[in-house]
């Protein structure tokens, strides 16, 4: 996972962070080592090493489906104080890959379901001497690979707790309320069709994964359909897969576009 933090390019390159997610499941009391590789690539001879700092933060997602980042065990489901890495600092050449380990261990009174921390990798900033009359852009790197520690005895319960459609100028919005009651993270699939007053189809969208949904938390991950309908009342109809063991859910909600393209109803969710 790249972080924008900086523009820049003074010389091309790249740098890239492997894998940048992690899903370890272990029992309380057992401890595993992994390893982090930074891949510094650079298309020029004049490029120069690069310092890369590493630390810990947590990590959760909001509800429209954005990374958010805290300090190191501040959040109720933090791994941070689970992890060792080494080293915390080191130049990196062009061409070469640079290996962080990492080492998890998991206390013995840890309570099952995920818990969650995130590796930050950062280029240290360097004292800029800027030449007269000379224009130069910095690239300054920062990089997250994200860890799910799954503690014996995961529980996945999705569901889908409401859903909404509307039309506006530029076309369709679906957004659907998903939750996860358990306490594992949820990777769902989700298809959406919709078909005129007549039932017959006017646009759908391939069943996809979505976004995950994280423990205990919600997601309200807005869909859109480039395509613009004619006045006139629609059936927008949304399934789900939460890849949880259970049968899928559909959600189907009324559509009407009017002459102002502007329309928003409320669903009812159909569970077996």
């Amino acid at each position: 996972m790249l972080i924008p933090v900086a523009a820049a390019a003074q010389e091309a390159g790249s740098m890239a962070m492997a894998p940048a997610r992690f899903e370890l499941e272990m029992k309380p009391g057992t401890e595993t080592t992994v390893v982090v590789n930074v891949d510094y690539k650079s298309g020029s001879d004049a490029a120069k090493p690069v310092r890369l700092v590493a630390s810990l933060n947590d990590w959760t997602m909001t509800t429209d489906g954005q990374v958010a980042f805290f300090p190191a065990g501040t959040r109720a489901d933090s791994a941070s104080s689970w992890m060792i890495y080494s080293p915390g600092e080191a130049p990196v050449m062009p061409g070469t890959t640079h290996q962080i380990r990492v080492t998890v261990s998991v206390p013995a009174n840890a309570t099952p379901g995920d818990h969650l921390a995130a590796l930050i990798v950062e280029q240290r900033p360097d004292n800029l001497r800027i030449a007269a009359n000379t224009r130069q852009m910095i690239v300054r790197y920062r990089m997250a690979s994200v860890f799910y520690i799954k503690v014996g005895g995961v529980t996945r319960k999705g569901d889908l707790r409401d859903l909404l459609a509307e039309a506006d100028g530029d076309g369709i919005v679906v957004k659907p309320l998903l939750q996860n009651d358990g306490n594992s993270v949820v990777r769902p699939t989700a298809s959406v069709s919709i078909a005129d007053a007549d039932g017959k189809p006017v646009a759908e969208l391939a069943e996809a994964e979505t976004l995950p949904v994280l423990a205990g938390s919600g997601s309200r991950q807005s869909i859109r359909i480039d395509k613009q309908l004619p006045a006139g009342k629609y059936t927008v109809r949304y399934r789900v897969d939460f890849q949880d063991g259970q049968p899928v859910i559909e959600g189907v909600t009324d559509l009407f576009v009017r002459s102002t393209q502007i329309s928003s109803n409320r669903a009812a969710v159909n569970k077996p």
